[in-house]
């Protein structure tokens, strides 16, 4: 079994994130992965300060979470946040991390995932949690297929609702998500992406007001993550 840091916005979704490793080990005989809990901020606000702050600022809380887990003997890196993926280059971060410490690491991040997506589908549809982030998840579908079309929407009263712990139905109804889908239906989506990691949260019961499939970039994560550790 590897350990993996995991790094999200808030504490409430680096929890979501450490749940979400453990649920997937129950699919194999004994558990692959070890999650260890990392969060970058303190909260929906902080994160949404870090994530637009300078890139003085932001390189500057990575490198000290990064340098406590590589010390630590952590070098799998699982980034559950969306936003946070958007607002910093992970790619190159690891890139040069691996160079700096002279120890290879992997960090895994749904930007990787929406690469993927953008060779599967035509037109797709985005929930995510800011618009800095459907800014990003529409970046990375382009950059597999520049011909991709996007609908997307960004609403951090989603995020802060699932934060306050609010049932998954009630957030569908008052957040105004099932006609979110319809207009993104309406508008030719083939897929709907849940561009944010705090969404699974209610992805089982916004399903049934889908026809078409809901993506959970987390599942593909994992997948990459057990391969490359060599599982």
């Amino acid at each position: 079994m590897f350990r993996v840091a995991v790094l999200a916005g808030t504490p409430v979704d680096t929890r979501m994130g450490v749940e979400y490793i453990r649920r997937k080990n129950s699919g194999f005989p004994e558990p692959v992965a070890e999650p260890v809990y990392m969060p970058v901020a303190e909260d929906c606000d902080a994160q949404m300060r870090f994530q637009y702050s300078s890139y003085e600022n932001k390189r500057k809380r990575i490198d000290e979470i990064f340098d406590a887990a590589i010390a630590d003997g952590i070098r799998e890196f699982f980034i559950y946040c969306n936003s946070l993926s958007g607002a910093f280059d992970f790619d190159a971060y690891a890139e040069e991390k691996s160079a700096e410490t002279g120890c290879g690491i992997n960090i895994y991040t749904p930007l990787q995932i929406y690469r993927k997506a953008g060779r599967s589908y035509s037109r797709v549809g985005v929930a995510a949690a800011n618009n800095l982030s459907a800014y990003s998840v529409e970046k990375n579908l382009m950059s597999a297929n520049e011909d991709i079309y996007m609908i997307g929407t960004g609403n951090m009263a989603v995020v802060r609702a699932i934060e306050a712990g609010l049932p998954p139905q009630e957030i569908i109804e008052t957040c105004g998500l099932k006609h979110m889908v319809r207009y993104m239906e309406a508008c030719g989506a083939e897929a709907i992406i849940l561009g944010c990691t705090h969404f699974p949260y209610f992805r089982e019961e916004l399903i049934p007001y889908c026809s078409v499939p809901v993506i959970d970039p987390a599942d593909e994560m994992f997948e990459e993550m057990v391969r490359r550790a060599g599982k």
